[in-house]
């Protein structure tokens, strides 16, 4: 609402600007009943899709987060605290050992072999693993556990050890980096 007054006298005009501020409910922090009281949905998480969960179906999109096989089979996610090793660390030895070329089985769009590895996209490389499962159920990664034996990735990268397919073929992953791994899964598989 606005208000002029303009006061003349003797030919000299002095104007004078009236504003009277109006105050909305939301404003004075009052309940609005068709949307519910200020900040009733802070904290929560929008409805549908969102850039934390981009996929269910065991994989996972580049630079996005699937939910982890565990968490959806009723765990939850553990915190194994601060860990000395990285999955970053982890997948400086994929990429040594060239695990994610193109043509080799798991690189490139489309890989000759799941899970994919891009060591260039720790994150969605991190929630592809955490999101697989083998043809037998067993998942990958388990990141709510801090028991190495519980991630069938370990399993596949020793030649000493008998659980299907050594990776790299025939030749597996040397010690020092399988003592990496080891190292990591006891931390709960952390994306760090």
């Amino acid at each position: 609402m606005r208000l002029n007054l303009f006061l003349c006298a003797g030919g000299a005009c002095l104007g004078l600007l009236v504003v009277a501020a109006c105050t909305t409910d939301y404003q004075k922090g009052l309940e609005d009943p068709a949307f519910g009281a200020p900040n009733a949905l802070a904290g929560q998480k929008q409805p549908g899709p969102t850039s934390e969960v981009t996929s269910d179906n065991g994989g996972a999109s580049s630079g996005g987060a699937a939910t982890p096989e565990c968490v959806r089979a009723g765990g939850a996610l553990l915190d194994g605290g601060p860990c000395d090793v990285s999955f970053k660390t982890i997948l400086a030895a994929f990429r040594a050992a060239s695990c994610q070329t193109a043509g080799s089985c798991h690189g490139g769009a489309t890989p000759a072999s799941e899970p994919k590895i891009d060591p260039d996209d720790p994150d969605g490389t991190w929630a592809t693993f955490a999101s697989f499962k083998l043809s037998n159920g067993t998942v990958y990664i388990n990141p709510c556990s801090t028991d190495p034996a519980q991630s069938t990735m370990r399993c596949n990268l020793d030649v000493s050890a008998s659980c299907g397919s050594v990776m790299p073929p025939g030749v597996g992953l040397p010690g020092n980096v399988l003592a990496d791994i080891d190292t990591w899964l006891a931390c709960g598989a952390p994306n760090n």
